[in-house]
């Protein structure tokens, strides 16, 4: 070996370790996995069929990696209600996954175009309402099984099960009381709820209100409001959705039971979008605080220093559009999420 020759293979040798560190480095970092939001549902799983399709969008997108759903809430008064989000958990895959259901109601009726016959035609791990969990509990128990500041609590209904938590006194799960709990776990709050910038709507006065007022007022965490205005131009769950389902799907018995594939409003279904990048790029949002009146009608406070937001369409995304992202989401079509 000559002395010419022997810088070049030092060279070589750098070169080849800046590449090693280098590339592993890559290599570790590309094998790292993302972040996934978890995720609790509160819904009322009775009176509207977009129940069911955001249900249909967070199982995608859970089974896709973009959000880690923890556990379902059934805010309703419907006994066939958490029976038929357990069959639609089966069916989807999730057996194990929790249901909670409202329980110190004073009575119980059947009133959807759907909930029962889901309940009856497709198998799950419960029987009865009596079988699922007390609401309120099942809150409490993911909650603290948690990371600090890592739990999206979704809710798309009335607000009883969420107040039931916040007024939750310590127990086995936790030694923190609700709003304790709640400050310490919660990320952040989705609501789909109120009209903006000011009206009345049904999932903050019907039929509870004086949870909505409570839950609004004693909640110190960050807030994404969808309102009724935002949902209600955006139509899903027809004829392409039809097409593209098995006629023994839970989701098609619910959109065939509820309006034989009409179309519906989108509400529920733009809730679920705030949760990840992609859904959220189609929209912005107004900063300031929701004030709820005792009789659930809402007004709007611009102020840059609230902690509450609504959410409008991003200038030039139309709601059809919007429509269409979701028909895909709640069809299963995930390859949307790489364009």
């Amino acid at each position: 070996m000559d002395n010419k020759t022997f810088p070049v293979i030092q060279l070589a040798v750098i070169f080849l370790a800046m590449f090693l560190t280098f590339g592993i480095n890559n290599i570790a970092i590309a094998s790292q996995p993302k972040h996934t939001v978890k995720v609790i549902f509160d819904t009322d799983l009775d009176s509207d069929v977009d129940d069911i399709g955001a249900l249909a969008m967070l199982y995608n997108l859970h089974h896709a990696g973009e959000i880690e759903l923890l556990g379902v809430i059934v805010t309703s008064d419907d006994p066939y209600a958490p029976v038929c989000a357990a069959a639609l958990n089966t069916f989807y895959g999730l057996p194990e996954l929790p249901v909670g259901f409202l329980k110190n109601q004073t009575e119980l009726k059947h009133h959807s175009r759907y909930t029962k016959q889901i309940a009856e035609e497709f198998p799950s791990g419960i029987k009865t309402w009596e079988d699922a969990e007390d609401a309120g509990q099942l809150y409490r128990k993911l909650l603290a099984g948690n990371p600090d500041e890592s739990v999206s609590i979704v809710t798309v209904g009335h607000l009883s099960s969420l107040q039931e938590l916040l007024q939750s006194e310590p127990d086995v799960h936790s030694e923190l009381n609700g709003k304790q709990l709640v400050g310490k776990k919660v990320k952040k709050w989705v609501c789909m709820g109120g009209q903006y910038p000011q009206g009345k709507e049904a999932n903050f006065y019907r039929p509870d209100p004086a949870s909505t007022v409570y839950c609004v007022s004693n909640w110190e965490k960050e807030v994404i409001f969808c309102g009724w205005e935002i949902g209600n131009p955006v139509i899903t769950g027809a004829n392409w959705l039809k097409e593209k389902l098995d006629s023994n799907h839970p989701v098609y018995r619910g959109y065939e039971l509820y309006n034989g594939f009409a179309g519906r409003q989108s509400w529920d279904q733009i809730a679920v979008l705030q949760l990840f990048s992609q859904g959220k790029d189609l929209f912005s949002t107004i900063k300031g605080n929701c004030i709820v009146a005792p009789d659930g009608s809402n007004t709007w406070e611009n102020t840059e220093n609230g902690r509450h937001q609504y959410v409008v369409f991003k200038q030039g995304i139309a709601p059809e559009t919007v429509s269409k992202y979701i028909d895909k989401l709640m069809a299963g079509e995930m390859e949307i999420l790489k364009n």
